[in-house]
């Protein structure tokens, strides 16, 4: 039965959720000063999201009734109470903003939380905002105990998801947010009857206030019911016979097209038939689909997919037959993009599962290709999996067997091409072992290492010795950094800047000798400046900076140092120190590319961002009372540098995130009572707070809109505040240029409007 619950957000989520129209709403309610601090502006910004992702939890609970009783068919009363809260949910969603026009539910199976069986692991997705049970406790503690049945709520529709056998689920959003609770109540009818007709082939019986009708059970061209081709039926009214004739026209029209090669792939019968002018203009469109292979895919609804995913997608549904978690599983294990975090024991089912598809191919003459493509792609995930996971990863090469034989059950048996691949990666983690060892002590290097080195960088034997020789040329006999040397060896370095850069961030940074920390991050500053394809280093340094938010570590400041090198590409600023901060103003170096994906990053990492940024200003305020950070020892000049280069990448950055930020800076440190200005030891830093004001201002400049002018203004009448705080020549003309720098802040924003 299903439960009678009420789905309304709380008084607080309702609150939130009326922020989320915009930063000019959350700044409208906010005061101009304050002496509330930056990480709790900063909490109330991911509050905010929190309000989305309650709401993306409610959708799928509601879903997930219907899929457990299919008693909701037929009954009216119920299930009336059910959508209607539905589409009260979704049409908040869609008000929302920033949903791409679709909620997704998506099968993952690697839960964050051993404890958690793989098969209840289901992520929720709606443009940039993702929702998981790592999520949910966080989201609890931020917003009080209320909040903490969101956890009980997603396991329990994940549990009835997994028992229904689904692996996505995708509902649209009208870009106007108002979601018609009719066409939904129908789909969703029809899906919770459509479980017991699979099994015992009858029609599904559907009551609605407009009377009963019988719905068809539609077969897709390889004779599979299917969900989505029978909610269409249902939808538009259109009987057997009449979908039994759409499926046989759309099949014979598909097999055309893939006998002439065309470039224009669809994942099956259902998607291509609501692509075609003549069925498009007939039909309506379900609200929502279920294990639509397509959205194991791709997010957005106007995105192409391409012709080798749909045909790898067509080979593991094949292979999956009626498991369509396994055919998620096979669809990761060549297309995952987490395969720099999985452990060794999904690393060795996903090998296990790109065998099993591998062997498909190899007995498919027509399926050779996809083969390819399947090592291809396992290939490139394979090059980011960590070195540790590398070295304790087992495998066996399958045995030859007939094509008519099934695939090997032993788990650690993979294909003979993959056996290879591994073998290779374990190869190149004992050289790189080696490479990193040479800078302290005297290592023998074989002709094996050698030939890994070749084919991992794609030179030959000769080149990659002359690389190692050179790289051990950057440190002298004690393992002190030579940094001329380094100098003298970027034009090297520069021709396998994507795997240098690499290695040298992620495995020398760490071994180099304290007194040398600083001379070796300058120097890979030194070797970015000269790079073509700057996006993957700011991809590695994006990914190191955000792999554990809470911790702040000494390369973080190098990193997003590099980042905005990386951003403005400004050769003339490699030797500083700290990026100066006339880049905010000028925007004739910005790499627009790369601007633009480090904006998607952020987004896609907002959480992490925000809980980067907590940490940072945390850790600051408690270095300017102790002197020092009392984990790391970090002291006060090291964290606002950090922060001053946090600002800096935002203030570059056009996105939401960064707004919020630079806003909240903006906001606390143009406030004189701010708990910054008054600590132990931030008499001595107070040159540099202001210098940090000044940036945040300069951000809010280049990113801020006109509501944010009354802000601004209010941090002028504060400069005589400002000037009392410290009676020191140097620090109160500082303090006297405050009224300039909002002024130009508030220059540039009216400019740009």
């Amino acid at each position: 039965m299903v439960e009678n619950k009420d789905i309304a957000l709380d008084p607080e989520a309702q609150r939130l959720f009326a922020q989320f129209g915009g930063l000019e709403a959350y700044r409208a309610q906010t005061p101009v000063v304050g002496t509330a601090h930056m990480t709790q502006r900063l909490l109330e910004e991911q509050k905010r999201h929190d309000a989305v992702r309650k709401l993306m939890v409610q959708a799928i609970w509601l879903i997930s009734r219907y899929l457990a009783d299919d008693a909701l068919a037929l009954e009216t009363r119920r299930d009336l109470r059910l959508v209607e809260q539905l589409a009260a949910v979704l049409s908040r969603l869609g008000q929302t903003g920033g949903h791409l026009g679709c909620l997704l539910i998506r099968f993952r199976g690697t839960p964050p939380d051993p404890e958690l069986p793989a098969k209840l692991d289901y992520e929720l997705v709606a443009g940039h905002t993702l929702v998981d049970s790592r999520l949910l406790p966080a989201m609890a503690r931020r917003n009080g105990d209320g909040w903490a049945k969101l956890s009980d709520q997603l396991q329990d529709a994940c549990m009835v998801l997994a028992d229904y056998g689904v692996n996505n689920i995708f509902v649209r959003l009208p870009a106007d947010g108002a979601v018609p609770a009719e066409p939904l109540r129908v789909c969703l009818k029809i899906l919770a009857g459509f479980r017991r007709a699979r099994q015992d082939g009858n029609p599904i019986l559907v009551r609605t206030d407009n009377g009963q009708r019988a719905v068809p059970l539609v077969n897709d061209e390889n004779l599979f019911p299917d969900p989505n081709l029978t909610v269409l039926a249902g939808l538009n009214r259109l009987g057997a016979a009449a979908m039994a004739n759409l499926v046989d026209k759309v099949d014979r029209w598909l097999r055309q097209q893939a006998a002439q090669s065309a470039l224009k792939r669809y994942a099956g019968v259902y998607s291509a038939a609501l692509e075609l002018p003549k069925v498009r203009a007939k039909v309506r469109r379900p609200p929502l689909e279920l294990n639509n292979v397509k959205w194991l895919l791709t997010e957005t609804d106007d995105q192409d997919v391409s012709a080798e995913k749909l045909d790898i997608a067509r080979l593991a549904v094949n292979l999956a037959a009626a498991a369509p978690q396994q055919v998620a599983r096979m669809i990761q294990s060549v297309y995952g993009d987490d395969y720099g975090r999985i452990d060794t024991r999904l690393l060795g089912q996903r090998l296990h599962l790109s065998s099993n598809m591998l062997q498909a191919a190899d007995r498919r003459p027509a399926a050779r290709d996809l083969g390819k493509a399947v090592l291809g792609n396992l290939q490139l995930r394979l090059d980011q999996v960590k070195d540790s996971v590398i070295d304790d990863i087992h495998v066996v090469e399958a045995q030859n067997r007939a094509p008519s034989e099934t695939p090997s059950a032993d788990p650690a048996a993979v294909h003979k091409d993959i056996f290879r691949m591994v073998s290779f990666y374990k190869g190149r983690s004992t050289a790189r072992k080696k490479m990193v060892g040479m800078v302290h002590q005297p290592i023998q290097f074989s002709l094996h290492d050698y030939t890994i080195l070749a084919k991992d960088f794609q030179i030959d034997r000769a080149a990659a010795e002359t690389l190692v020789r050179t790289l051990k040329g950057c440190f002298d006999g004690q393992g002190r950094f030579l940094k001329r040397a380094f100098a003298e060896a970027v034009p090297l370095f520069r021709r396998y800047e994507q795997k240098i850069f690499h290695f040298l961030w992620h495995h020398m940074k760490d071994v180099v000798l304290p007194a040398d920390r600083t001379s070796f991050l300058n120097a890979l500053q030194m070797l970015t400046t000269r790079m073509d394809q700057p996006k993957k280093a700011l991809k590695i340094l994006i990914e190191d900076l955000c792999s554990d938010p809470d911790a702040i570590q000494f390369s973080d400041n190098k990193a997003i140092m590099l980042a905005n090198l990386i951003l403005h590409r400004d050769k003339s600023i490699t030797d500083y120190d700290m990026t100066p901060e006339d880049v905010v103003l000028s925007r004739h170096g910005i790499d627009k590319q790369v601007v633009q994906y480090a904006a998607w990053r952020v987004a896609k990492d907002q959480e992490a961002f925000a809980a980067k940024m907590r940490a940072v200003h945390r850790q600051l305020v408690e270095a300017l009372h102790l002197g020092q950070t009392g984990d790391r020892k970090l002291p006060p000049a090291f964290l606002l540098n950090l922060e001053r280069e946090l600002f800096i990448f935002f203030s570059m950055v056009h996105c939401d995130a960064g707004k919020a930020i630079l806003c909240s800076a903006a906001i606390e440190y143009g406030d004189p009572t701010a708990s910054i200005y008054h600590q132990n030891h931030s008499g001595n830093c107070m040159g540099a707070l202001l210098q940090n004001l000044r940036v945040a201002l300069r951000g809010m400049g280049c990113v801020g809109a006109m509501p944010d002018v009354t802000l601004l203004e209010g941090i002028k009448v504060h400069e005589e505040t400002f000037m009392r705080l410290k009676k020191d020549p140097q620090y109160r003309a500082q303090a006297r240029m405050i009224t300039e720098w909002v002024d130009e802040a508030i220059k540039l924003i009216r400019f740009r409007s």
